[in-house]
């Protein structure tokens, strides 16, 4: 599983490799672009229970604007699937958390405003 190593506004860097805009990280480690928005979506939150995580992990961004839709958050309650949010430097702190205790996480991480 990927190991994310740091944030700084507008970039993430996942296992070496900096990425210059948000991104999602898949529960197969695989990770694609997030175009910067500032709503976590029902849309996104479907992209991302594709992989069957047990735990979804939002990076509302360096001072916490992203905001998780409320269907999404509905969703995730009826799917059994936790969503936890917080800013983006500890949600990655999180996420590394949950992937060393062998869970099967998603993310999406926001990592400018």
């Amino acid at each position: 599983m990927v190991r994310i190593d740091g944030t700084s506004f507008g970039s993430i860097t996942v296992d070496g490799k900096h990425y210059p805009h948000d991104v999602w990280i898949l529960a197969d480690g695989s990770i694609r672009r997030r175009d910067r928005d500032h709503e976590f979506t029902l849309n996104e939150l479907y992209f991302l229970l594709e992989g069957k995580p047990e735990l979804v992990i939002v990076g509302t961004g360096q001072s916490g604007c992203v905001q998780i839709d409320k269907e999404a958050a509905e969703l995730a309650v009826k799917q059994g699937v936790k969503i936890i949010d917080d800013i983006t430097p500890d949600a990655l702190k999180r996420y590394n958390e949950a992937v060393n205790a062998g869970r099967r996480v998603a993310g999406a991480f926001h990592v400018t405003c």
